[in-house]
């Protein structure tokens, strides 16, 4: 158990930017993978990790959220002393910054025992071990704790990522958010360790210090101030800020050693909410190849390369090819998918030609009719 650290996750930060996706629900809540919602890997790393005492802030649309996440019990969080606690917006203002959000939820802080806090987004789709980090922060007496990944940006590709400098030690000599960096990069993950009566002097002294900004106001602001560190994350990571990085995010779930590596990192498993449901069926008429299937699923035609969740429905003479079809999405006969998405419940009749690009993929509301 690591009662030294509290969790604080951030559900909608990046959810304007996913479009129709999230429509009707919070990012965080946003299924992914087959079975798995993305509030699931940071909850799962930090239950992982020992920290029992989980805040989720939450902004609009978070009804589908609570649904899912409940009392915490699937991620061993449903308990008499802390456990998994829905932060509501406030009344009066809505928060549209990591900033605000922590301000509005610093009384949360206040009422906790732990001396760390662990800041990350709800969209963070990893498996990380957080007690290693908090080590690291601790052993270094570090302010904050940065956790970043190296990665090759490529130029035009990659817009306004927070890269950091790290000397031998680990210390952050500069952060710079740059839409022209290049090459490789210490590329930050949005995930924080900081000291908690460290934040909560700096919130309480966000007027006198001209603190408005995380990023910009504390963590580069910071880095000739503070003693802030850097960690590296060298296993798999994705973060969710555009229809395009979900579609492309959710294919590499295809590969097998990336998933094995995402889903299984030395016994660290990812946990969601079990629904009990019929095995899949196949019929003698279907051909699978490549894809992932969930339960409940009816497949008489074709599905390549593709992501089905519970419930779909695939017709015979049907084909699915590079796509995402959610929760009881129904295929009609003689139709043909390219890297679509669907939202659940939708209803696609006999005989339609649907296609999009992976840099572009079509994406269908929720309860549509096509």
């Amino acid at each position: 158990m690591n009662n030294k650290a509290l969790g604080v996750i951030f559900g909608n930060i990046t959810e304007k930017q996913v479009g129709v996706l999230t429509t009707g629900r919070t990012l965080a809540s946003l299924p992914f993978g087959g079975r798995y919602r993305l509030i699931d890997f940071t909850l799962s790393n930090m239950s992982n990790s020992g920290i029992s005492n989980v805040g989720v802030i939450t902004r609009t649309n978070y009804q589908s959220l609570m649904q899912h996440v409940g009392s915490g019990k699937s991620w061993d969080l449903s308990r008499k002393n802390g456990g998994l606690r829905i932060l509501p917006p406030n009344i009066d203002k809505v928060y549209n910054t990591r900033w605000e959000a922590l301000k509005y939820s610093a009384s949360f802080l206040r009422n906790a025992d732990e001396r760390y806090v662990v800041l990350a987004d709800g969209d963070c789709v990893c498996n990380f071990d957080f007690s290693r980090a908090l080590d690291f922060h601790e052993n270094r007496l570090a302010d904050i704790t940065v956790i970043y990944r190296k990665k090759d940006l490529h130029e035009g590709n990659e817009k306004n990522k927070l890269c950091f400098t790290v000397d031998e030690d680990g210390r952050v000599i500069e952060a710079a958010v740059s839409d022209k960096a290049k090459g490789m990069q210490n590329v930050g993950t949005n995930m924080y360790i900081f000291g908690r009566e460290f934040l909560l002097a700096l919130i309480d002294g966000s007027e006198e210090y001209n603190i408005n900004n995380l990023e910009r106001d504390v963590i580069i602001r910071g880095t000739k101030e503070n003693r802030i560190y850097g960690y590296e994350h060298d296993g798999y990571f994705a973060s969710i800020d555009s229809v395009a990085n979900y579609y492309r995010h959710s294919m590499e779930l295809l590969d097998r050693n990336k998933s094995a590596i995402l889903f299984d990192n030395n016994g660290a498993n990812i946990y969601t909410k079990v629904r009990d449901s019929a095995p899949c069926r196949f019929a003698a008429s279907s051909a699978v190849s490549n894809s992932i299937i969930a339960d409940g699923c009816v497949i008489k035609g074709r599905v390549e390369n593709s992501i089905l969740f519970r419930g779909v429905k695939v017709a015979e003479d049907a084909v699915v090819k590079d796509s995402i079809l959610f929760q009881d999405t129904e295929v009609g006969e003689g139709t043909f998918l390219n890297c679509v998405i669907t939202d659940k419940n939708v209803h696609i009749l006999e005989s339609r030609m649907l296609s999009g690009h992976p840099t572009n993929p079509y994406v269908i509301s929720k309860n549509s009719v096509i």
